[in-house]
């Protein structure tokens, strides 16, 4: 099973990988002779750095893995390459699509450039007068107005607290009880909110710690 597994093979010996070897270089140099022979050709100089890239993949994995063989890889993609009246007719019609698609962008842009450049020019006009505005989040920003929100809105109920406080005192004092008590009523429902409000702000002093690395 382990043989099987692609791009493994079983061991060779060290003179069947030589036969092997002069076997590879003896076909590659027929066929190079051979289109040689029909037109003249050169490598494109990027064609180095490729085989460059090849051989350091192909020692990588021959160094975690002796059976490893690069060649067995990509065989499947090499036969796919090779088949050149398929991929001569692959080609001839994906660039008739990408010239087709070109063709109908532009004569669908020369119709509609105009109302978009008047589009973009209303729009700079409304900026402009004010009548639209651009609106860019700032996260700091927010969080701050956040924390800042649940500071005042604390500080307020401390003060409703403290003058419902002296207010019930007073009544209690005047013997209006009746109204004291609705006034400590309304005042206990100040301080829970007062509680609410300082753990809501520490809270948020941990949440802004924690997204700033102070923590």
């Amino acid at each position: 099973m382990a043989t099987a597994e692609l791009g493994f093979k079983k061991p060779l010996t060290k003179e069947e990988k030589i036969e092997k070897k002069k076997q590879r270089l003896a076909a590659i140099g027929e066929d190079l002779l051979a289109i040689a022979a029909d037109q003249p050709f050169r490598f494109p100089a990027t064609f180095t750095f490729v085989v460059r890239a090849f051989s350091v993949l192909d020692g990588i994995g021959k160094g975690l893995d002796p059976r490893f063989d690069i060649t067995e890889i990509a065989k499947p993609y090499a036969l796919e390459l090779l088949r050149f009246r398929e991929a001569g007719v692959e080609v001839v019609l994906k660039d008739f699509r990408k010239r087709w698609d070109r063709q109908s962008r532009a004569f669908y842009n020369l119709f509609r450039q105009a109302d978009r450049v008047q589009k973009l020019a209303e729009t700079l006009q409304r900026l402009e007068q004010g009548d639209l505005k651009l609106r860019v989040r700032t996260l700091e920003s927010e969080r701050a107005f956040q924390r800042v929100a649940a500071v005042q809105k604390t500080v307020g109920s401390a003060v409703a607290a403290g003058s419902l406080v002296n207010l019930a005192t007073i009544l209690y004092l005047n013997s209006l009880r009746v109204p004291a008590v609705a006034a400590y009523v309304v005042c206990a429902f100040f301080s829970f909110q007062i509680l609410i409000g300082i753990v809501k702000v520490k809270k948020l002093d941990q949440q802004e710690r924690l997204i700033t690395g102070t923590a």
